[in-house]
């Protein structure tokens, strides 16, 4: 069971990678890139290291997504 919820999330994760590069919207780019940190957190959790999930989570879909989304809003960005 372990080891298909980890080819599923796995195979997410390589769908929103894929994500952020082909989608035109930058606003798609940073909310696939977002997903792609939930995957990666997930994948972590499944191997056991749960302080690299919850550091995964905290700091870069925290901090560095806000700071991501604030930069397009400054620059206005269609």
């Amino acid at each position: 069971m372990a080891n298909a919820l980890f080819y599923l999330v796995a195979a997410l994760s390589v769908v929103a990678a894929a994500g952020v590069v082909l989608f035109r919207n930058p606003i798609s780019n940073v909310l696939s890139l977002l997903f792609a940190f939930f995957c990666l957190a997930t994948i972590y959790l499944l191997a056991g290291f749960q302080f690299l999930a919850a550091t995964q989570i905290l700091v870069y879909a925290g901090a560095i997504m806000v700071l991501f989304l604030f930069v397009l809003m400054l620059l206005n960005v269609k």
